[in-house]
């Protein structure tokens, strides 16, 4: 009778492990183990601080939304809360020094079907030898008035200063244009200076092409 107990007691501890193995597999496969990792260990920031809210009508359905730009230690991120005051996306800059700041939003037309959102992003002073600030233009862009398909584009610097420590100054500005060049219904962005220009070509989905003009 004890053998009897002792080989069922084995058999169901067997079984037990066979199905917690299952168990983990599945969730490996499918993704919640990772899933709860990363929630876990989602970074964690020492301070933060943000702008004032900024309300703006990104999806032209009559209720405003909520832009605000957030410092988090060293990291400068841009945040779009809905009218329920929940986060419906966020994306890092790239700052290069002290006193970076997004100091310009415009939203735009782009298309019939398509609107964009311009960031205008001092990207901060870098004081190591030389002195160096630039600004760089930043996009988002919004197809069908759906704001699941915002998509952040990283465009080119339009603002440079630079001093060099043998008192050598330099200074370049350039033109940010939205402008159909080649009459098919979709708004091109230009960067310009004098003769020479960089021109964005928004072919859909957040996708841009590039083209140099000189």
């Amino acid at each position: 009778m004890n053998k009897l107990l002792l080989s069922l007691a084995l058999v169901i501890m067997s079984w037990r492990a066979t199905a917690q193995d299952e168990r983990y597999f599945r969730q490996l496969f499918s993704g919640e183990i990772n899933k709860g990792k990363a929630e876990a260990d989602e970074k964690k920031y020492s301070y933060f601080v943000h702008t004032p809210y900024y309300a703006l009508d990104l999806n032209r359905d009559g209720v405003p939304e909520q832009i605000v730009f957030v410092k988090k230690d060293n990291e400068d991120w841009i945040e779009i809360l809905n009218s329920e005051k929940k986060k419906i996306f966020g994306y890092l800059f790239e700052n290069k020094g002290y006193d970076s700041e997004l100091f310009r939003v415009e939203l735009k037309t782009l298309s019939p079907t398509s609107s964009i959102l311009l960031l205008y992003y001092y990207e901060g002073i870098s004081k190591y030898i030389n002195f160096q600030g630039t600004s760089r233009v930043y996009a988002i862009t919004i197809d069908n008035n759906d704001l699941s398909t915002m998509k952040a584009f990283k465009g080119p610097s339009f603002f440079d200063e630079q001093k060099t420590f043998k008192g050598h100054y330099h200074k370049r500005n350039y033109e940010v244009i939205l402008e159909d060049l080649n009459r098919d219904g979709v708004k091109e962005l230009i960067v310009k200076h004098r003769n020479t220009s960089t021109v964005f070509m928004y072919k859909g989905h957040g996708l841009w092409q590039t083209f140099n003009q000189n």
